[in-house]
Protein backbone atom coordinates (compact mmCIF):
# COMPACT_ATOMS: atom_id res chain seq x y z
CA UNK A 1 0.00 0.00 0.00
CA UNK A 2 1.27 3.37 -0.10
CA UNK A 3 1.82 5.77 2.55
CA UNK A 4 -1.32 7.77 1.88
CA UNK A 5 -3.53 4.92 1.91
CA UNK A 6 -1.74 3.46 5.04
CA UNK A 7 -2.35 6.61 6.83
CA UNK A 8 -6.14 7.55 6.01
CA UNK A 9 -6.74 3.76 6.80
CA UNK A 10 -7.13 3.95 10.33
CA UNK A 11 -9.20 7.06 10.52
CA UNK A 12 -11.33 5.66 8.41
CA UNK A 13 -11.86 1.89 10.47
CA UNK A 14 -12.28 4.60 13.35
CA UNK A 15 -14.96 6.18 11.86
CA UNK A 16 -16.95 2.93 10.24
CA UNK A 17 -16.34 1.50 13.93
CA UNK A 18 -18.16 4.25 15.29
CA UNK A 19 -21.01 4.26 12.83
CA UNK A 20 -24.14 2.19 13.93
CA UNK A 21 -25.45 -1.04 11.87
CA UNK A 22 -28.36 1.23 10.38
CA UNK A 23 -25.96 4.19 9.45
CA UNK A 24 -23.34 1.76 8.10
CA UNK A 25 -25.86 0.47 6.12
CA UNK A 26 -27.10 3.91 4.71
CA UNK A 27 -23.36 4.13 3.70
CA UNK A 28 -23.28 1.35 1.76
CA UNK A 29 -26.86 2.27 -0.26
CA UNK A 30 -25.12 5.67 -0.98
CA UNK A 31 -22.05 4.16 -1.99
CA UNK A 32 -24.11 1.39 -4.38
CA UNK A 33 -26.17 4.71 -5.68
CA UNK A 34 -22.91 7.10 -6.32
CA UNK A 35 -21.37 4.02 -7.83
CA UNK A 36 -24.23 3.79 -10.46
CA UNK A 37 -24.48 7.39 -11.31
CA UNK A 38 -20.80 7.25 -12.22
CA UNK A 39 -21.64 3.88 -14.36
CA UNK A 40 -24.58 5.60 -15.81
CA UNK A 41 -22.93 8.92 -16.72
CA UNK A 42 -19.58 7.55 -18.03
CA UNK A 43 -20.79 4.23 -19.45
CA UNK A 44 -24.49 4.11 -20.12
CA UNK A 45 -25.77 7.51 -21.37
CA UNK A 46 -23.48 8.00 -23.63
CA UNK A 47 -23.78 4.66 -25.46
CA UNK A 48 -27.89 5.73 -25.29
CA UNK A 49 -27.45 8.62 -26.67
CA UNK A 50 -25.66 7.36 -29.50
CA UNK A 51 -28.19 4.83 -30.37
CA UNK A 52 -31.16 7.12 -30.21
CA UNK A 53 -29.19 9.66 -32.53
CA UNK A 54 -28.20 6.43 -35.08
CA UNK A 55 -31.62 6.27 -37.09
CA UNK A 56 -31.00 10.42 -37.99
CA UNK A 57 -27.41 10.04 -38.79
CA UNK A 58 -28.16 6.77 -40.92
CA UNK A 59 -30.68 8.75 -42.71
CA UNK A 60 -28.72 11.72 -43.29
CA UNK A 61 -25.28 9.28 -44.60
CA UNK A 62 -28.08 7.72 -46.93
CA UNK A 63 -28.72 11.11 -48.48
CA UNK A 64 -25.03 11.82 -49.15
CA UNK A 65 -24.61 8.46 -50.60
CA UNK A 66 -27.52 8.71 -53.04
CA UNK A 67 -25.44 12.39 -53.73
CA UNK A 68 -22.52 11.08 -54.26
CA UNK A 69 -23.84 8.21 -56.64
CA UNK A 70 -25.47 11.11 -58.20
CA UNK A 71 -22.14 13.05 -58.76
CA UNK A 72 -20.48 9.67 -59.95
CA UNK A 73 -23.33 8.66 -63.02
CA UNK A 74 -22.59 12.22 -63.64
CA UNK A 75 -18.98 12.13 -63.88
CA UNK A 76 -18.85 8.83 -65.96
CA UNK A 77 -21.79 10.13 -68.22
CA UNK A 78 -18.99 13.04 -68.71
CA UNK A 79 -16.27 10.51 -69.53
CA UNK A 80 -17.83 8.77 -71.88
CA UNK A 81 -19.20 11.80 -73.88
CA UNK A 82 -17.26 12.00 -77.29
CA UNK A 83 -14.50 14.45 -77.14
CA UNK A 84 -15.17 17.63 -78.68
CA UNK A 85 -12.71 19.36 -81.47
CA UNK A 86 -11.94 23.22 -80.17
CA UNK A 87 -13.39 24.13 -83.53
CA UNK A 88 -16.67 22.43 -82.99
CA UNK A 89 -16.52 24.27 -79.21
CA UNK A 90 -15.87 27.17 -80.92
CA UNK A 91 -18.59 27.00 -83.43
CA UNK A 92 -21.21 25.95 -80.69
CA UNK A 93 -20.40 29.07 -79.09
CA UNK A 94 -20.94 31.36 -81.90
CA UNK A 95 -23.97 29.74 -82.87
CA UNK A 96 -25.70 29.72 -79.27
CA UNK A 97 -24.34 33.06 -77.68
CA UNK A 98 -27.58 35.18 -79.23
CA UNK A 99 -29.46 32.72 -77.18
CA UNK A 100 -27.69 34.13 -74.00
CA UNK A 101 -28.14 37.85 -75.18
CA UNK A 102 -28.85 39.99 -78.58
CA UNK A 103 -25.79 42.02 -78.33
CA UNK A 104 -23.42 39.30 -76.65
CA UNK A 105 -19.95 38.91 -78.76
CA UNK A 106 -17.45 36.16 -78.93
CA UNK A 107 -13.76 37.06 -78.89
CA UNK A 108 -11.46 34.12 -79.43
CA UNK A 109 -7.57 34.23 -77.98
CA UNK A 110 -5.99 31.07 -78.26
CA UNK A 111 -7.84 28.26 -75.71
CA UNK A 112 -9.98 31.02 -73.86
CA UNK A 113 -13.14 32.41 -75.24
CA UNK A 114 -14.46 36.13 -73.79
CA UNK A 115 -18.37 36.44 -73.93
CA UNK A 116 -19.21 40.02 -73.49
CA UNK A 117 -22.91 40.67 -73.02
CA UNK A 118 -25.19 43.80 -71.82
CA UNK A 119 -28.39 42.51 -70.57
CA UNK A 120 -28.81 38.48 -69.89
CA UNK A 121 -31.33 37.12 -67.74
CA UNK A 122 -30.04 35.34 -64.92
CA UNK A 123 -32.08 32.41 -65.53
CA UNK A 124 -30.69 32.06 -69.20
CA UNK A 125 -27.41 33.09 -68.26
CA UNK A 126 -27.37 29.92 -65.67
CA UNK A 127 -28.61 28.19 -68.32
CA UNK A 128 -26.33 29.27 -71.13
CA UNK A 129 -23.90 27.88 -69.33
CA UNK A 130 -24.53 24.90 -68.30
CA UNK A 131 -25.06 24.12 -72.06
CA UNK A 132 -21.99 25.07 -73.16
CA UNK A 133 -20.20 22.91 -70.56
CA UNK A 134 -22.49 20.42 -71.63
CA UNK A 135 -22.37 20.67 -74.89
CA UNK A 136 -18.92 22.73 -75.85
CA UNK A 137 -16.73 21.27 -73.25
CA UNK A 138 -16.07 24.86 -72.11
CA UNK A 139 -15.23 25.65 -68.43
CA UNK A 140 -16.03 29.21 -66.97
CA UNK A 141 -12.70 30.32 -66.03
CA UNK A 142 -13.44 33.79 -64.64
CA UNK A 143 -16.59 35.81 -64.84
CA UNK A 144 -17.04 39.84 -64.09
CA UNK A 145 -20.11 40.62 -63.58
CA UNK A 146 -22.51 42.89 -62.25
CA UNK A 147 -26.30 43.38 -61.62
CA UNK A 148 -28.13 45.38 -64.54
CA UNK A 149 -31.28 47.44 -64.79
CA UNK A 150 -33.71 45.45 -66.25
CA UNK A 151 -35.40 47.06 -69.51
CA UNK A 152 -38.83 48.00 -68.95
CA UNK A 153 -41.55 47.61 -71.85
CA UNK A 154 -43.41 50.87 -73.19
CA UNK A 155 -45.64 52.54 -70.75
CA UNK A 156 -45.61 49.03 -68.33
CA UNK A 157 -44.05 48.84 -65.05
CA UNK A 158 -42.96 45.51 -64.48
CA UNK A 159 -44.06 44.75 -60.99
CA UNK A 160 -42.27 41.22 -61.46
CA UNK A 161 -38.89 42.50 -62.80
CA UNK A 162 -36.27 40.33 -64.08
CA UNK A 163 -32.72 39.96 -62.77
CA UNK A 164 -30.28 41.10 -65.40
CA UNK A 165 -26.51 40.59 -65.65
CA UNK A 166 -23.87 42.49 -67.81
CA UNK A 167 -20.16 41.89 -67.96
CA UNK A 168 -17.70 39.28 -69.83
CA UNK A 169 -17.41 36.07 -69.02
CA UNK A 170 -14.32 34.09 -69.62
CA UNK A 171 -14.72 30.15 -70.86
CA UNK A 172 -11.40 27.83 -71.22
CA UNK A 173 -11.73 25.39 -74.44
CA UNK A 174 -11.39 22.03 -74.59
CA UNK A 175 -7.59 20.69 -75.65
Amino acid sequence: MTPLIQTLMPPLKAFWQARSLRERRALQWAAVVLGLAAVWSAALAPALRTWQDAPAKQTELDRQTQHMLQLQAQARQWQASPAISRAQAITWLQAHAKDLAPDAKLQVQGDVVNLSFQAAPADALATWIAQAREHAHARPVQAQMQQTPSPTKSGAASAAAQVMWGGTLQLSLPG
